[in-house]
């Protein structure tokens, strides 16, 4: 549904705002608020170079956040967190590489964008992107590695897709070698040498093309997306059935033990739902290709990080650090064996939904405020887009009567410290695969199932985990008798999940929304 959009920023106006707003003061004085917003997205494209800042995303593919420490990605590390604001509380709504890369590339949740399955064709508007908002507010776009799944089902695999003016792309299916990529619509093939190595040609392009994009007046946006460490084929039984690293670091972490949190094979499962109950114990030889498959795991994301390096070095190259604003995360978790579960990610369990997001925000484009190293506010990937938005003085349009409404809020607020976002927010679950919807809300989870799968959820299955007090999920707070305090929460939850599974827009930012659909919050 195409309507015309509210201002993008929430509880807080950054300084290129406040600029643009005294620009089009009169107009505002004597138009609506919706006006105003259309106005706005119109003229952004006039903003001086010097108030937008360049835009570096970074995105992997399956990465848990036990994964992430130091030792795996130093560059990571030392680069952009010490200089950055981590968000403790970050979470993807559909724990799935389209519907999460859906989310983040729209502001909106999958009920609103259309991708709850790993189905590009299901995306609506695509046109209506972050990269072609950027696009229309004078940025020099450039997407590097991984796209959404089954992109080519929609277009052949030469199109670039809406919003690139840079385009190189790997094209299903997905390997670590013997591989091809879409590059501005040309074909290019990649063979078994240890320089075709997926995440060697990746880190190749981005730190070339954040170079040149860098040495421009024009601000640039590049979205780097990494297959790594997704399992994928490779050319030979190194890392087999698990993800491939580069040749130089095959082995880097060989001895790397598994993490062995409470949840890890866990032990009593009386409390949790039967799709759990019912797993065996794992066996000595599961674990052990646990094992391989998590140092893997971390051999690929060393070469990750070494890109990272890479593209700092290249911007850096230019003097264009402190005009950058870098972003890290990734698109869903995956499991090393917790809840008995070997590998995968089927489910709604903070290992799978609960995603490191890192921001990196230079001091000029903060209004000069201190730097907020960690942020604990409830935050989720339909946030991002409203934050770069914000960042880029843009608008969700690409004209001004052609605009998406956003789901998310801008995390500008909590960058800045000055307040602004709810201090408990109820941000939706939702997926099409073990069809479930569910709810996290004041660090309390409540998922509902309503189909099955091959991953065994039950349908008509609930529930309830207080994640403050449980934070690894090992007792289920449901059944609960009629009028207990659990009952009582279930209730709130259960209604605030149904309210959020059809909300659309903020209030007192978007339109109100059509009859029987609430707000998101």
């Amino acid at each position: 549904m195409l309507q015309s959009a509210g201002p993008v920023i929430t509880g807080h106006t950054s300084r290129a705002a406040r600029r643009l707003a005294v620009v089009i003061g009169a107009c505002l004085l004597a138009a609506l608020v919706l006006t105003a917003a259309v106005e706005r997205a119109g003229t952004a494209q006039a903003k001086p170079r010097a108030d937008q800042p360049n835009i570096v995303v970074v995105v992997t593919d399956d990465q848990a956040r036990v994964t992430m420490s130091p030792e795996v990605m130093p560059n990571l590390y030392t680069r952009m967190i010490p200089e950055a604001t981590s968000f403790s509380d970050f979470v993807v709504t559909t724990p799935l590489c389209c519907p999460s890369r859906a989310a983040f590339m729209t502001g909106q949740y999958g009920h609103n964008n259309g991708v709850l399955s790993n189905f590009y064709p299901d995306l609506r508007q695509k046109k209506q992107v972050l990269a072609a908002w950027l696009q229309t507010a004078g940025y020099k776009t450039a997407h590097v590695g991984k796209f959404l799944n089954k992109y080519e089902e929609q277009d052949s695999p030469q199109t670039v897709a809406p919003g690139w003016d840079l385009w190189f792309t790997q094209l299903e299916k997905r390997k670590y070698y013997d591989w091809k990529a879409s590059k501005n619509g040309d074909l290019r093939r990649f063979g078994t040498d240890d320089a075709d190595h997926l995440t060697t040609v990746t880190n190749r392009y981005a730190a070339s093309w954040a170079g040149r994009l860098a040495a421009r007046d024009r601000p640039f946006f590049l979205q780097v997306d990494y297959y790594a460490p997704h399992t994928g084929p490779g050319r030979d039984e190194i890392c087999k059935g698990a993800p491939k690293p580069e040749p130089e670091d095959v082995g880097r972490f060989a001895g790397a033990p598994l993490p062995d949190p409470p949840s890890f094979n866990q032990d009593d499962v009386t409390e949790m739902p039967s799709f759990i109950r019912d797993r065996p114990k794992l066996t000595d030889e599961e674990i052990a290709d646990i094992t391989d498959h998590y140092r893997c795991t971390l051999e690929s994301l060393y070469g990750v990080d070494r890109g990272i390096g890479q593209v700092f070095d290249s911007i850096k190259a230019q003097g264009e650090l402190n005009n950058t604003v870098f972003v890290f995360t990734s698109d869903n978790g995956y499991f090393f064996g917790e809840h008995r579960i070997p590998k995968g990610k089927p489910y709604p369990y903070e290992e799978n939904i609960h995603m490191p997001l890192v921001m990196r925000v230079p001091t000029r484009y903060r209004d000069g405020a201190p730097l907020v190293t960690e942020s604990d506010a409830p935050v989720a990937n339909i946030d991002v887009a409203p934050t770069l938005l914000e960042l880029a003085g843009a608008t969700p349009c690409l004209r001004r009567d052609r605009c998406r409404i956003m789901d998310g809020r801008s995390l500008m607020p909590a960058i800045e410290g000055v307040g602004g976002l709810p201090e408990t927010r109820g941000i939706a679950l939702e997926r099409s695969s073990c069809e479930y919807r569910g709810v996290r809300w004041d660090r309390k989870l409540y998922v509902a199932y309503s189909a099955p799968d091959t991953t065994g959820c039950v349908p008509g299955e609930a529930e309830m985990y207080d994640t403050a007090a449980d934070p690894y999920q090992l007792h289920d707070l449901l059944p609960a008798s009629e009028g207990t305090p659990n009952d009582e929460l279930r209730v709130k939850l259960a209604r605030k999940m149904r309210r959020l599974g059809s909300c659309q827009g903020i209030r007192r930012r978007d339109p109100q929304p059509p009859p029987g659909i609430h707000y998101c919050e």
